[in-house]
């Protein structure tokens, strides 16, 4: 998905949609920063749009790296990259082969191993043939109200569940194990960070989330009643004006008083 709009003096941004997710559910941001004067681009993941379990079979993290970066070395500029959840991992790989001007990462997975909380484990069992299999798979309809979905309303649930599509299990493996394909130079990423989590994350502990911040001596958003899918059209006035506020101050961008402001 892309966005033909100039963004003027403002750097274009890149935004990397996470696990279970295409290009479509992160439309609600592309069109905030458009509207506050950054053109975006959100490319689909390898077998996520159109869904492929084909292509996802044959799925790993070089792969997702490879789209990503093909996406932002076409905006032929320096960029942002924004990304969520494993779209967030894919995004500190991006900012570590590529000087970016900065990098936001929004309830992200973590470079290592990926440890899980004790309240959803037994959503985690059932899955847990098809990731150590390295299949592609889809949790269901009850996981992902309970999990990455938790504390949004029913109605917004409802909305999205239908959207979600299957992902790689050899992806997810890699991330439960902490494999070499999920690890990052730190040192490599030398443009500033934000980090942005939610307090009510089921996939993500608060204490990934603190670490991972510390890891890039990043400025750290606290959503505390959000769950994993930060990027909710519901909880975007809550998360998106304090990451545009901090992209302008960071940037040293023009402001602006239109609505994304």
């Amino acid at each position: 998905m892309t966005n033909p709009q100039h963004g003027g003096d403002n750097p274009p941004i890149l935004f990397l949609h996470g696990v279970f997710g295409s290009p479509g559910l992160m439309r609600p941001w592309l069109e905030y920063f458009d509207q506050a004067g950054f053109a975006g681009v959100a490319p689909a993941l390898p077998g996520r749009d159109p869904s492929d379990r084909e292509v996802l079979r044959r799925t790993g993290i070089d792969e997702c790296l490879e789209v990503a970066l093909a996406a932002y070395d076409a905006l032929g500029t320096e960029a942002i990259v924004i990304g969520h959840s494993m779209g967030g991992l894919i995004a500190q790989k991006v900012a570590a082969a590529r000087q970016c001007r900065a990098l936001v990462l929004l309830a992200s997975i973590p470079p290592g191993v990926l440890w899980p909380q004790l309240r959803p484990l037994p959503h985690l069992l059932p899955i847990l043939p098809a990731v150590l299999a390295g299949r592609p798979f889809l949790p269901g309809e009850r996981t992902m109200r309970e999990v990455p979905l938790s504390t949004l309303t029913r109605a917004e649930q409802d909305l999205i569940v239908p959207r979600l599509v299957p992902d790689s299990g050899r992806i997810f493996r890699a991330m439960s194990l902490g494999a070499p394909s999920v690890r990052v130079d730190a040192g490599a990423v030398r443009c500033p960070v934000l980090c942005v989590s939610a307090g009510a994350d089921r996939n993500v502990a608060p204490w990934i989330s603190a670490r991972l911040a510390a890891r890039y001596r990043a400025e750290h958003q606290i959503h505390p009643g959000l769950p994993h899918w930060i990027i909710a059209e519901s909880a975007l006035p809550q998360v998106a004006p304090p990451v545009l506020r901090w992209l302008r101050d960071t940037l040293e961008l023009p402001g602006s008083s239109d609505a994304g402001g």
